[in-house]
């Protein structure tokens, strides 16, 4: 296997705002923002694993997993994943 590593991005939207909870415990590296009811992250992962791994943590603190979508690589920031007005 090369020494590059191929993450990839995705959108994870979650019903009620837990920014504080997350940014607290297992989302550091990730862009939380919460706003109207529901969090948005931005998270970049290596691999389905690691991705997995992160969804279980959700569960774990029982959130509501509202959607999934992976991203393009060039979206920096959650609010222009959804147009900035959710």
């Amino acid at each position: 296997m090369s020494g590059t590593t191929n993450h990839r991005r995705y959108r994870i939207i979650l019903r009620g705002e837990c920014q504080q909870l997350l940014t607290e415990d297992i989302l550091e590296e990730f862009v939380v923002e919460s706003c109207r009811g529901w969090t948005c992250i931005v998270a970049s992962v290596r691999d389905e694993s690691e991705l997995y791994g992160l969804l279980d943590r959700f569960q774990e603190f029982a959130l509501h997993i509202v959607s999934l979508n992976e991203l393009g690589s060039d979206v920096l920031r959650p609010r222009a994943a959804v147009g900035g007005d959710w």
